[in-house]
């Protein structure tokens, strides 16, 4: 049987949009939009402009890149496909609203790190600040629960997402939800992917040292390069053959991987910093307490 995790739902895109198409790896700015035409916050919905301009305030705190009309035209319309948003009207007055799919594929997202974060760590900050502020925000919402004054549809909307199923199963499941929400959690899981990456460039170095003492004292002359009618030149020109054996068993390739290694050790320390701090300074809230209280079942 398999395992719907939300990794598999988002890197099998050929099996699984057929019979759930809101089931797609969003970049920021996607998500971006999706948080902010919840309809508790949106309202009847945002206009392509509202959101234009509503995610240039937000991308000046978070990593979102430059925001502009025309990408998020592309994010509005790519969402609407997918049924993560709901368009009603037409033209530069058509407004948007996220619908349950669209509130599936965010908890999703949320829940997986695919980037290499030492090379563009915009998708792991991303992920970090809006769980961490999705816990303040709850945090304080249960700490006065005579102040919490939500619509009678917000119950509704949340069955709905409960709702969603593939082949039969449910996808957002308490587990899913209680895991997307705890920002250790996602700390945890970047780590061992971060811890992953050094692993495999721990075994490229052991590669690349025992390739360069080969080609140290191979006849270059008797190997095939894959060069073809090439080989026959190479084969005549000691020298370059001789510059190449340099390039190949210098200290470049080597230095090459050593440097990606060290990139990943730095990584790894600055995200156990970050999870001595966030156990400190940040509580853990458990977003079932306040879906059973949107849902009027008490805590």
């Amino acid at each position: 049987m398999i395992d719907l995790t939300p990794a598999f739902l988002l890197r099998n895109p050929s099996v699984v949009q057929p019979v759930a198409p809101w089931c797609v790896a969003l970049d920021n700015v996607e998500l971006g939009v999706l948080l902010i035409t919840q309809p508790w916050a949106a309202g009847e919905g945002l206009r392509r402009a509202d959101i234009e301009r509503q995610l240039s305030q937000v991308a000046s705190d978070m990593p979102m890149g430059t925001i502009y009309f025309q990408r998020i035209n592309r994010a509005v319309a790519h969402l609407e496909r997918c049924g993560a948003l709901q368009g009603v009207g037409s033209g530069r007055n058509r407004r948007f609203v996220l619908e349950p799919p669209g509130f599936a594929a965010l908890i999703l997202n949320l829940h997986v790190i695919d980037a290499d974060p030492t090379l563009d760590g915009t998708e792991f900050e991303l992920k970090r600040e809006l769980v961490a502020m999705w816990n303040l925000m709850l945090d304080q919402l249960l700490a006065s629960p005579p102040q919490i004054d939500l619509a009678p549809d917000i119950a509704d909307f949340f069955a709905k997402v409960d709702a969603l199923s593939i082949w039969g199963r449910p996808v957002i499941t308490a587990e899913v939800v209680r895991e997307t929400f705890d920002v250790l959690r996602l700390i945890r899981s970047q780590r061992d992917r971060v811890q992953a990456l050094k692993h495999a460039a721990e075994a490229r170095l052991t590669d690349t040292r025992a390739q360069a003492e080969l080609l140290r004292t191979a006849d270059l002359s008797q190997l095939d390069l894959g060069l073809g009618e090439g080989a026959a030149f190479l084969k005549d020109n000691p020298e370059l053959l001789e510059m190449i054996r340099t390039l190949a068993t210098g200290a470049m390739p080597q230095l090459n991987v050593l440097a990606r290694i060290k990139r990943y050790d730095a990584y790894l320390t600055y995200l156990d910093e970050l999870a001595k701090t966030y156990s400190k300074e940040l509580k853990v809230v458990d977003i079932d307490v306040f879906r059973r209280r949107v849902a009027g079942q008490g805590v």
